[in-house]
């Protein structure tokens, strides 16, 4: 295996939450120290608002970046504004380019993604004013339109009528200072599916599903409560997060897992991921119906996507070099089409036949 220098990217800022700080500074340890155990050299930059400094003495054909850049847009180290600087400036770098981060940051962009490829995902509306909310289907779930990490999910998310709807979008207006999405409400199971690979007109991996996990909401007759708020996400002393357990792989009949892994894909195509990415589901019917696509999704030691690979036989330093592989893939094939070109115009310049001189020249 080719086995360039990489560059381990992430952000930290004074605007960072604690639960954010402490789970990158974990992460980062564990990466840096598991590529180190597989031989691989790292060197490890954080960005706090000065993007190009920390980058200056790094050669992009020699080091390829490992982008573990988190951060909301308006942080300095927003993963689409990393990721659009890493592209300026020649880099390779592991994951979605700025323009997928981006549209999938944004609940709006990522859902008409979605539409536009004919995607199956539930009905939903974007509103800024909740006096002009009109949406007809109940219940449903109100969320922060351009959040992550769950952020702004709680049991009020799910509301049972207009009223409701209009008086949860008011509360998240306050809180977030922006629009809100309001979107039919499946009570179901969740499934987390990670896909992974490059693009698959050029990637020898293609796209794959590496796993698919599923959380289960039994333990709450409530369906307030049959959801994964950002409690159940990061506080470990909640009862969401203590009885909402993660099950990888999911116990679903083979029909299912295809339909599932089918829908996944095609969420994984339709918004432009490259590398890993997760997609979330539930079902109307039997129909999987695509909540979310998150193409910068948690690959640290316990998350989703790293339960997928230690399911399918992975170890975690497995996973990471496949990650990295990608990258490395992607470069060697630019520099080949590069090397092609340039082939191919010093051939056409050889034979080139000047025109005539104009008469009287």
């Amino acid at each position: 295996m080719n086995k360039p220098p990489v560059l381990l990217l992430y952000g930290l800022d004074e605007a960072s939450q604690p639960y954010e700080v402490e789970a990158t500074n974990l992460l980062i340890e564990v990466v840096e120290n598991s590529l180190a155990s597989r031989n691989w050299r790292v060197d490890t930059v954080r960005l706090v608002h000065d993007l190009v400094s920390p980058l200056r003495g790094y050669d992009p054909h020699e080091w390829i970046v490992l982008n573990l850049c988190e951060g909301g847009p308006a942080q300095d180290f927003y993963y689409a504004r990393v990721a659009l600087l890493l592209d300026s400036l020649g880099f390779t770098y592991t994951g979605s380019d700025c323009r997928t981060l981006d549209q999938t940051q944004f609940k709006a962009q990522m859902k008409q993604l979605l539409a536009d490829k004919a995607v199956p995902t539930p009905a939903w509306a974007i509103y800024e004013d909740a006096a002009d909310i009109d949406f007809g289907i109940y219940p449903a779930i109100v969320k922060p339109a351009s959040e992550h990490c769950s952020l702004g999910i709680t049991r009020k998310s799910v509301v049972m009528n207009l009223d409701e709807a209009r008086k949860q979008v008011a509360a998240l207006r306050r809180e977030f200072n922006g629009p809100a999405l309001l979107e039919e409400f499946l009570d179901s199971a969740e499934y987390n599916v990670s896909v992974w690979g490059s693009d698959a007109i050029h990637s020898d991996h293609g796209i794959s599903v590496l796993g698919i996990s599923t959380m289960t909401y039994d333990a709450f007759p409530d369906i307030h409560d049959r959801l994964c708020t950002f409690e159940a996400k990061w506080d470990p002393a909640s009862a969401a997060y203590q009885r909402i357990p993660a099950i990888c792989p999911a116990p679903v009949s083979a029909e299912l897992k295809v339909q599932i892994e089918r829908t996944a894909i095609a969420a994984y195509l339709a918004t432009g991921c490259r590398d890993y990415g997760r997609v979330d589901l539930r079902l109307r019917g039997t129909q999987p119906m695509v909540l979310d696509v998150n193409s910068n999704c948690d690959v640290s030691p316990g998350s989703g996507f790293a339960n997928a690979a230690t399911a399918s036989g992975l170890e975690y330093a497995d996973m990471l070099e496949r990650i990295v592989q990608f990258a490395i893939q992607r470069r060697e094939r630019v520099e080949v089409r590069t090397t092609n070109d340039h082939a191919q115009r010093k051939q056409e310049q050889r034979f080139h036949v000047p025109s005539p001189a104009p008469a009287g020249a």
